[in-house]
């Protein structure tokens, strides 16, 4: 075999391999794509006071939720959520005006976020998230509707899953935080609210 035989014989090989290897990434992408449907629960704290001598703030409570996304490969993936927290807020003013301690209040969490993750071949697949939408929140006994508002909220945050073998199911863990504005019983401050759970989610 000469010289320039060996050289295309080489290269032959090289793009034999090259083209297989982007055929498998792809039929990769391809098995991984279509829609999934979560469900979680967990925690739930929102962080920030609602006064400014840090005297009102609210309770650890909980959180329940899911939503429906749209894998569009291994890395990237658009997901509609759905979240009700609840916590009881604690007030250690001497005699407010407006004291709302021991109320349990809601919050109706709906948003959107884009998710960046990065899977591993043990199945275990770190990702990052963020998005926004609005968030309602309402006092648990409320009988009007001024005990309730609306407002936009921005949302991001991280977490991880792990790809059960020989199927489509995952579990995960994940962690989010909400920003938006409280402007409810006298008080009108930047909110931050902290949910983590876990969940189940299955690919269609």
């Amino acid at each position: 075999m000469t010289s320039r035989e060996r050289i295309v014989s080489v290269s032959l090989v090289f793009s034999l391999a090259a083209w297989a290897g982007a055929a498998q990434a792809q039929d990769s992408d391809v098995a991984q794509r279509g829609l999934v449907l979560r469900a979680q629960g967990g925690g739930y704290s929102p962080l920030a006071h609602l006064d400014e001598s840090d005297k009102v703030d609210f309770k650890t409570g909980f959180n329940v939720g899911g939503g429906l996304g749209y894998q569009f490969n291994r890395y990237f993936a658009v997901r509609s959520n759905f979240t009700w927290g609840r916590a009881e807020a604690r007030d250690i003013r001497v005699r407010p005006l407006n004291p709302i301690a021991g109320s349990k209040f809601d919050r109706f969490l709906y948003d959107a976020d884009l998710q960046l993750r990065y899977p591993f071949r043990s199945g275990v697949a770190p990702y990052v998230f963020a998005g926004g939408g609005g968030v309602t929140v309402k006092e648990k006994d409320a009988r009007t509707a001024d005990d309730s508002f609306t407002k936009g909220a921005g949302k991001f945050g991280l977490g991880v899953s792990y790809l059960i073998p020989r199927s489509r199911a995952s579990v995960y863990a994940e962690g989010a935080t909400w920003i938006y504005k409280w402007n409810k019983d006298g008080f009108d401050k930047t909110q931050s609210d902290l949910s983590w759970s876990g969940g189940i989610s299955y690919r269609f």
